[in-house]
């Protein structure tokens, strides 16, 4: 698969109409989707039995390896001017980084299902950022979704504690790992950054290897040990399809793509991650995680569909009838 190079940050591209949307952007969607829904398995197979942040840094290497070959393969730059640099740090601290760690963390305490049902309150999380750090308004829509997410992670934490691969701490951990990631998504729809998504891409993954390298040497050098062949096949998917190809093909989704649009492709990520537990790991789905599931999706469309939105479609819908 070739992934056409980015020249300029996808913050700062209009968005372009539906009628243009052609077949190698929904190939994108399906790509984030499905790769980000049964990554949530892969990870849990692997922290059953390799040390997390061992684990992750792995990934991290493999992807900007990956990621870096293609680049250099392609001739694409990713220098960053001196002046965003520093907003390029902080971002990859919260999008990487202050995402991935607690997230590690809470798929190993949780099955991989409701691990990725919370994971994905990410949107709220946005929203609530960015009026609280932007001063972006706080709407009825804005307070009906956050009402529904806590409410999922409430339902998720009562009862997990006799649940088999569940901990009512992992449900908390998981929040964490999705409020930060909803931070710094709202960090970065209001930066300014003139890099490429693909050079952006490049410096996170970078960034945090050497973050996780260091968490690994401190915390779990007793553990350290070669991974096995199934172990090494579950880094190269997270270091090369997670990583380098999933987070190029989003960053091509949300430029192209409308807000809606692109939103709403990552609203299955759940529902693969719960699926794909139960396929692959056997994992029993059970009614409080069909309801929170429900509970997320109804969350994220309020969030996706503000009341405006909801209006002009509702109107549109009457004059079509």
């Amino acid at each position: 698969m070739q992934i056409a190079p980015i020249s300029k940050s996808y913050m700062s591209t209009p968005e372009i109409s539906s009628q243009q949307i052609n077949a190698k952007d929904l190939f994108m969607v399906l790509i984030v989707t499905v790769s980000w829904g049964l990554n949530y398995p892969v990870m849990k197979f692997v922290v059953n039995s390799y040390p997390p942040s061992a684990f992750r840094t792995f990934t991290f290497l493999i992807g900007c390896m990956a990621l870096g070959a293609y680049v250099r393969f392609k001739g694409i730059s990713i220098g960053v001017p001196k002046h965003e640099r520093r907003p390029l740090f902080k971002l990859s601290l919260f999008n990487m980084v202050g995402w991935h760690l607690p997230m590690i963390y809470g798929v190993s305490m949780l099955n991989s299902g409701r691990a990725a049902i919370i994971g994905y309150t990410m949107p709220v999380w946005a929203l609530l950022a960015s009026a609280l750090l932007y001063r972006e308004k706080i709407t009825m829509s804005a307070l009906i979704a956050i009402a529904l997410a806590m409410s999922a992670a409430l339902l998720l934490a009562w009862g997990s504690a006799s649940q088999w691969g569940n901990h009512p701490l992992g449900i908390a951990v998981m929040l964490v790992a999705a409020i930060i990631w909803g931070t710094g998504n709202a960090m970065m729809k209001n930066s300014k950054l003139s890099v490429s998504g693909i050079t952006l891409t490049f410096w996170a993954l970078f960034i945090a290897f050497f973050f996780f390298l260091a968490i690994t040497i401190i915390f779990e050098r007793d553990l350290w040990e070669w991974p096995t062949l199934m172990q090494w096949l579950a880094i190269l998917y997270g270091g090369v399809i997670t990583f380098a190809v999933s987070y190029v093909a989003w960053f091509h989704v949300a430029r192209k793509l409308s807000a809606v649009s692109s939103g709403l492709s990552i609203m299955l990520v759940p529902v693969f991650g719960v699926t794909g537990g139960a396929l692959i790991l056997g994992e029993a789905v059970t009614l409080p995680d069909i309801i929170a599931l429900v509970l997320i999706l109804l969350s994220m469309l309020v969030v996706l569909f503000p009341d405006s939105k909801l209006k002009d479609l509702i109107s549109s819908k009457s004059l079509k009838s």
